[in-house]
C-alpha cells in the first residue's frame, strides 16, 4: 500500500513540547490523511526527548522515530527527508510555533494538482536579529538566483517527494538549510508554488539551538553554501546546453 504523505519533523531538546507536538500532527493531519505517516528526526537530544518520542511511537505506527548524533536542524532535515516514502512531504519544526488546524487546506490544493504548497508567515513573533537575518536571506536568493520567494526558509512545506528526488542533486550532506534550497531549487525549475498564510506564534518551549554571533557565523556559511549552490546549477544548465 503506498503512503499518500511523509511529515517530517526535526527535534532536538523539546521534552516540553514534543508530546503536543506529535499530538498535533496526529490529530490534524495523519488522521485527515489515510495511510499517512510522522517521520521524527531526534538529533541528539539530551533531554528526556528520546524516551518520550520511543514511548509516542510504540502506541501509534503511524509514527516513526530516527535517532542520530547531533548533526543540526539541516542534518536532521535531510535525514527526514531521506527516509521518508510517502507521494507527499510535509516539512514542519518541533516547536509547535506554526499551529497546524489548517493543514487540511494546504492538502486540498495538493490533492488538486499542486506541485508545492509553502506556509508564508506574514507577521513573525521571533527575535530581532532572526526577522533582519530572514530579510537578507529573501535579498540574498534574489540577488544570487533572480527569483523571489516570500518566507523562503518558513518550516511548512508541502511538496511532491519527486520535487525532492530532482533536487536532492543538488543538495549535498552537510547543507545547512536544505529547506531553503528546496524551495529555491522549485522555483528555478519553473514550478508553480502556492503559498498560503500562516500563523506564527511566539516560542515558549525548547531550546533554541542558535543564538547571536553563532547565528551569523550559521548565515555566513548559508551565504557561501547558496553561492556553491548557484555554482552547481549553472554547471548542470552549461552541461545540458552543450548536450
Amino acid at each position: 500500500m503506498s503512503v499518500p504523505l511523509t511529515v517530517v519533523m526535526p527535534v532536538y531538546n523539546e521534552q516540553d513540547a514534543i508530546v503536543d507536538a506529535v499530538a498535533e500532527v496526529q490529530h490534524y493531519v495523519l488522521d485527515l490523511v489515510e495511510g499517512a505517516q510522522l517521520v521524527v528526526v531526534n538529533d541528539g537530544s539530551r533531554d528526556n526527548t528520546p524516551a518520550l518520542l520511543d514511548q509516542i511511537a510504540q502506541s501509534d505506527p503511524r509514527v516513526r522515530v530516527i535517532h542520530q548524533a547531533n548533526a543540526g536542524h539541516g542534518g536532521a532535515v535531510m535525514t527526514g527527508l531521506t527516509a521518508a516514502t510517502g507521494d507527499y512531504v510535509f516539512l514542519i519544526d518541533s516547536d509547535r510555533q506554526i499551529p497546524l488546524d489548517k493543514f487540511r487546506d494546504a492538502w486540498r490544493h495538493a490533492t488538486d494538482g499542486r506541485v508545492a504548497v509553502f506556509g508564508h508567515r506574514r507577521r513573525r513573533h521571533d527575535p530581532t536579529i532572526r526577522l533582519y537575518l530572514t530579510k537578507l536571506i529573501g535579498a540574498s536568493v534574489k540577488a544570487l538566483f533572480r527569483v523571489e520567494i516570500a518566507d523562503a526558509n518558513v518550516p511548512y512545506k508541502l511538496l511532491r517527494r519527486t520535487l525532492w528526488e530532482e533536487a536532492q542533486q543538488y543538495i549535498p550532506p552537510g547543507t545547512l538549510a536544505p529547506s531553503l534550497f528546496l524551495a529555491i531549487v522549485t522555483k528555478l525549475r519553473g514550478y508553480d508554488i502556492l503559498q498560503l498564510e500562516v500563523a506564527h506564534k511566539e516560542r515558549n518551549t525548547g531550546q533554541v539551538s542558535i543564538r547571536r554571533m553563532k547565528l551569523l557565523k550559521f548565515c555566513a556559511r548559508g551565504l557561501s553554501q547558496m553561492i556553491e549552490l548557484r555554482r552547481r546549477l549553472s554547471g548542470r544548465r552549461r552541461e545540458a546546453d552543450v548536450r
